[in-house]
């Protein structure tokens, strides 16, 4: 596809970027899409871009994707590290390499806030991601990943 613009997402973007959290979410079972939870989630990471970040895909007016990132400590490399939380493409848009410019979009600016990795969690039934990334150069760890509201944590464990 021609003239597609990765730029830096906007208010403007939320409500597009909402429905693509409810068909990524629906993708992944562990969530409950919830569009005012979404809403808050997606400003959030608006109002401090300095180490928080939206970047989206565009052609002709059109919102065709989404990555979220944010920068953590990483103890294991010593330095910052890319949390890519959120990754969508339009399904009607896939393999036209827009995946593959958010990513790249999300590395640089990374780099550009000093990390030197990107780490991210996909649920295991989602095949295609699984393999965009592994062709993209990512490493599948070991590791599983785990999760849980404060509120049920707390219940347990006081």
């Amino acid at each position: 596809m021609k003239n597609i613009r990765i730029r830096k997402g906007e208010p403007g973007d939320i409500e597009a970027m909402v429905t693509f959290l409810h068909h990524l979410f629906a993708l992944e079972k562990d969530f409950v899409i919830d569009a005012d939870k979404n809403r808050a989630g997606l400003q959030l990471l608006l109002a401090d871009q300095r180490v928080r970040t939206i970047f989206v895909a565009e052609a002709a007016g059109m919102v065709l994707g989404m990555v979220t990132a944010q920068i953590v400590v990483s103890t294991s490399s010593g330095g910052y590290s890319i949390l890519l939380e959120d990754m969508y493409v339009d399904a009607g848009f896939r393999r036209k390499g827009i995946g593959t410019k958010l990513l790249s979009q999300v590395l640089v600016w990374g780099s550009a806030q000093g990390a030197g990795r990107v780490q991210l969690v996909a649920d295991v039934t989602n095949i295609g991601a699984l393999m965009f990334y592994r062709q993209a150069g990512l490493l599948t760890s070991r590791m599983t990943a785990l999760y849980g509201t404060l509120d049920a944590i707390n219940k347990k464990i006081t």
